[in-house]
């Protein structure tokens, strides 16, 4: 069995420079806190822990006297009250979104209403929210476009993370309803790439593993893509979901990873699919 890599997978630059800053901050503190997991990937968020990187919720929880924040960003508010508090913060937030919360804020004050193509309880859209003053909407679907106000002046925006064939279909449906709006196009460059090499190596293998976690977003939009080419798509966390049932006959293997999947799980998973295909 032939083992085929996706040409782009795993950490995108955002995701890579939270945890290095997250590690750096470690060597020089006992204590480092991270608000929110810095990765929605439960195997480098234990390998994280063990070295002493410790995950809160909230605020409320942060022991010690340093605090990275995430590449998913936070809200204006939580930012001040961590500064208030007189802690050393350590802000990781992508710069992909950092520019998504200024449009967001720099749209509202231009008098649009904010309406962000994502996922409402994902935290970069939860962060974002935050700029974009007391109305804003989340749309997950072309129907939701339908319960969007009448009145409202959309100033739309991704969340970074969602398929870009879906905004469009989105926006397409937000324009035909709505004929003064601001349109922004913020999904991430790491987002359409994986998602493209995901797709292509999809449509030359018999199977594809998609590796990371299943709270992740990305890595979920790159199971359906690939599955919508190979049905034969299976998205594992870790090696040890691998079976030779799942391959059998299987000839020609593609492996694809989330953007908060790191490095040495994807080496895992590889090693595994050599040892069961022989």
């Amino acid at each position: 069995m032939e083992i085929f890599p996706a040409e782009v997978m795993g950490f995108c630059f955002g995701v890579r420079r939270a945890i290095e800053s997250a590690e750096h901050a470690r060597s020089e503190h006992p204590h480092v806190t991270t608000l929110g997991p810095l990765v929605h990937n439960p195997q480098e968020t234990a390998r994280l822990e063990a070295t002493g990187i410790r995950v809160v919720a909230t605020p409320e929880e942060i022991t010690g006297d340093t605090v990275v924040i995430r590449a998913h960003g936070a809200r204006p508010e939580t930012l001040a009250e961590l500064n208030r508090r007189g802690l050393n913060v350590i802000n990781a937030t992508c710069p992909f979104v950092t520019k998504s919360q200024r449009l967001a804020h720099d749209l509202t004050r231009h008098g649009y209403t904010l309406v962000i193509v994502g996922h409402r309880d994902h935290p970069e859209v939860q962060g974002i929210l935050g700029y974009a003053g007391s109305t804003a909407y989340v749309v997950n679907n072309a129907a939701d476009v339908a319960s969007l106000p009448a009145d409202i002046r959309p100033g739309v925006i991704a969340q970074t993370t969602v398929n870009e064939e879906s905004f469009k279909i989105i926006v397409a449906s937000i324009a035909a309803r709505y004929p003064h709006l601001m349109i922004h196009d913020t999904v991430c460059s790491a987002t359409r790439e994986r998602q493209e090499a995901a797709r292509a190596l999809a449509a030359t293998v018999e199977a594809v593993y998609v590796i990371g976690g299943r709270e992740s977003s990305n890595t979920n939009r790159l199971a359906e893509i690939c599955r919508e080419v190979c049905p034969r798509t299976y998205l594992v966390e870790t090696a040890e979901e691998i079976t030779p049932e799942q391959i059998a006959g299987v000839t020609r293997v593609g492996v694809t990873a989330g953007a908060s999947t790191p490095d040495w799980l994807i080496e895992q998973v590889m090693g595994r699919l050599r040892e069961v295909g022989g």
